[in-house]
Order: C-alpha cells, then sequence, then structure tokens
C-alpha cells in the first residue's frame, strides 16, 4: 500500500497517542520502526525491518525491533501476520483485508475482496469469542508458477 505523506504523518500521531495513553515511552526507536514498517509493501520480518533502519541508527539492536513490534501490535497499531515456515512478519495495514502468500519465496500480498469480508465466524465455537476473520490464500506468486501448461 503507497501512502501519502499526510497519511503516515497522521498515523504516526496516532500511534505516538496510544503510547502515550498506554504509558509508553515515545522513543526515536519506535517511531523509525514504526515509519519503516509504514512504508513497506513487503510485509516483513523483524530481521528485515532491523536493516532497513539500523543504518540511520547504528546503535538498534534486532532485541529492540522485536519489542518494539511486540508493543506496537500490543496497542492495535500493527499486526502479525503468521507466515508458514516464516519468521514473524508484520503489516502496519490496519484497513480490513487478507493475505496471498507464496508457499515458495513466502511474497505476502495484501488482498481486498467484499466476499471474504463477509466470511462469519463460525457458531460452534464454544469457549472462544472471535473478534475477526481473515483469510490467508497460499499458492504460488506469478514470478515463481510455472508457465501454464508446464508442470512444476
Amino acid at each position: 500500500m503507497n501512502r501519502q505523506p499526510a497519511v503516515l504523518g497522521q498515523m504516526v500521531d496516532t500511534m505516538l497517542s496510544r503510547c502515550r495513553a498506554a504509558g509508553l515511552n515515545v522513543t526515536p526507536q519506535r517511531v523509525a520502526i514504526y515509519r519503516a514498517l509504514l512504508e513497506a509493501t513487503d510485509h516483513p520480518t523483524p530481521e528485515m525491518l532491523y536493516q532497513r533502519v539500523r543504518p540511520t541508527m547504528p546503535s538498534l539492536s534486532l532485541a529492540t525491533v522485536y519489542k518494539v513490534l511486540e508493543a506496537l501490535a500490543e496497542l492495535g497499531v500493527v499486526q502479525e501476520i503468521a507466515v508458514r515456515n516464516d519468521n514473524k512478519r508484520y503489516d502496519g495495514n490496519m484497513e480490513r483485508h487478507h493475505h496471498l502468500v507464496c508457499s515458495k519465496c513466502r511474497k505476502t500480498t495484501d488482498l481486498y475482496d467484499a466476499d471474504l469480508d463477509a466470511v462469519e465466524p463460525p457458531s460452534s465455537l464454544k469457549g472462544f469469542r472471535a473478534e475477526a476473520v481473515t483469510v490467508q490464500i497460499t499458492g504460488l506468486c506469478s514470478a515463481c508458477a510455472p508457465p501454464k501448461g508446464k508442470a512444476r
């Protein structure tokens, strides 16, 4: 998702407000990591974000990136995406959407689909209160899929 600078600024302001409301310090590391995630389109792992932010913050540690992402997820400004056979990936896009995940290269792409948005949680979830349904579709992206008519 390609966001305009004004929208990025509003999202950062929201994150800062939520940090303050939760009693969390507003640190340059939190802001830089969050901004890097908002600018990402590839649903990065903590390691990927570390590599992107570290050139401007040489003292940044990978442990800090993990802690910041966990805190931001708890604040509800980022979401963790569980990708099979991969480290955690994170998404700064909190709009209702789903994901396409390539089972070969792990590329993760946002999918907006009204039919999938309409999926309701099963009514037979005894002892569990569903908050949302999201769909993750796995398969092969266009770069990894064999040309039509050819086997894998």
